[in-house]
């Protein structure tokens, strides 16, 4: 076993000057077993704890390094300890510069050295208070670690408070909820098996087959294993419950990858029907296999595609349902993947605009005559959900929205929602639904 602070360190660098992906790197460790379990928790949080607040921690640590040039490895080192002196009282402060210390011995004792006295200044001077920024969107931006463009956008897209709120929320830590596999068996049965391993959960009103899970790693447990489960955030459950399959039907999901969504039709509809589960990946397209596998679902398809050239392999008006859960600029799901804030530039979202708008040109084509579209993202930008809402109502007038599965949901009756805050702890996800007129 590895020392905690190591592999946190070792993955903070990742994703801070490789962009690797958090959620991937701490997941890979805790199931290497490179941390004991009893450090699973601490490694999460350094990790979770660094990233998230990288911007404060720099403001805090300004004064101490100046203008002076060190070593990423040596900044995440401060990074990572001033995070755990501001935000963890419960480790001892020598613990945390010994720790510190020891980690910058593996560079040169002259950065231990060096990382020992700025620690020891950073305690007996204490940090300049955020108080003391003037500009509200800055002192925001440096609060909560969010890019100064990315407060400015919200802001000028909704107002501050509802900024502030968004950036609140994406410093929680993520809950985690669960789908229940309601073809492989009953909900009964399934929550007596979650009983019998004492796994705490909550359950979801109005859909059956959401749970929240208190305290646990369901992906280690064997009723996750053999398919019983899926873990999928609420708020993508909610893409398939809007989407409103039936069994026997012919579906497509244009984005499927790794197939949460197609996995979720595919039990909706009782593995009766066709589900084409499409991603332009090869190692993708595995990973939905493996979760059909796993969760004992044959109608479903994978098909290797690039979803902006659909129609060059579909005929057109073959799909009851076709699902465009769209490649976006990921602003909604920050709390899973806080390296998603630092890695996005103003740039990036006019240049997925670009792609989102190609991929709804062709899955227009697909859908039958009183059949459904349905497009959604993992994103709170409404250059990417609500404009795209109003593209496709004026280049496409046959296609009208559908309320009807937001009524029966009590999400309102717009025929799309900007998930916020109206459901608790969940993504921040964008859904809207179309229904094809003559």
């Amino acid at each position: 076993m590895k020392n905690v602070r190591e592999v946190a360190l070792n993955i903070i660098d990742k994703v801070l000057n490789e962009e690797g992906y958090s959620n991937l790197l701490i997941s890979q460790s805790i199931f290497n077993n490179e941390v004991n379990d009893k450090d699973s928790g601490l490694l999460t949080e350094l990790v979770y704890g660094t990233i998230q607040y990288k911007l404060t921690l720099d403001y805090y640590l300004a004064d101490f390094i100046g203008e002076r040039k060190i070593k990423h490895s040596i900044r995440n080192i401060l990074r990572m300890s001033m995070y755990q002196l501001k935000y963890l009282d419960r480790i001892p402060q020598h613990a945390i510069i010994n720790e510190a210390v020891n980690l910058a011995k593996m560079e040169h004792q002259i950065a231990a050295n060096y990382v020992n006295a700025v620690l020891r200044n950073v305690i007996k001077s204490g940090v300049k208070s955020l108080e003391s920024i003037e500009n509200e969107e800055e002192r925001l931006s440096i609060k909560t670690s969010h890019p100064l463009w990315l407060i400015k956008l919200w802001k000028k897209q909704y107002d501050f408070e509802t900024a502030k709120s968004i950036c609140e929320m994406n410093n929680i830590r993520p809950f985690q909820y669960a789908r229940l596999n309601l073809f492989k068996d009953k909900r009964e049965n399934i929550l007596n098996r979650l009983n019998e391993l004492k796994i705490e959960y909550n359950q979801v009103e109005n859909i059956e087959e959401a749970i929240y899970v208190k305290n646990s790693n369901l992906a280690n447990t064997g009723i996750y294993k053999e398919g019983f489960i899926n873990i999928q955030d609420l708020s993508s459950i909610l893409v398939a419950k809007i989407l409103s399959p039936v069994k026997g039907e012919n579906i497509i999901d244009v984005c499927a990858a790794p197939g949460g969504k197609s996995t979720h039709i595919a039990e909706m509809m009782q593995n009766q029907g066709s589900v084409i589960s499409c991603d332009i990946y090869e190692h993708k397209i595995e990973l939905i296999k493996y979760n059909a596998k796993r969760l004992g679902l044959s109608i479903i398809k994978p098909m290797l595609i690039d979803a902006t050239k659909l129609s060059s392999k579909f005929s057109e008006a073959s799909f009851d349902r076709v699902l465009v859960d769209a490649p976006c600029s990921g602003f909604g799901v920050i709390k899973r993947k806080p390296e998603i804030k630092y890695n996005k530039k103003p740039q990036d979202i006019d240049e997925i605009t670009g792609v989102q708008k190609a991929i709804v040109d062709e899955a227009v084509k697909l859908v039958k005559l009183g059949g459904t579209l349905v497009y959604s993202t993992c994103t709170i930008n409404k250059k990417e959900n609500e404009k795209m809402v109003e593209y496709i109502l004026k280049t496409y007038p046959e296609y009208k929205l559908n309320p009807e599965p937001f009524k029966r949901l009590n999400l309102g009756n717009e025929g799309y929602i900007q998930i916020i805050n109206q459901v608790k702890d969940a993504d921040l996800f964008f859904i809207a639904s179309f229904k094809k007129e003559n």
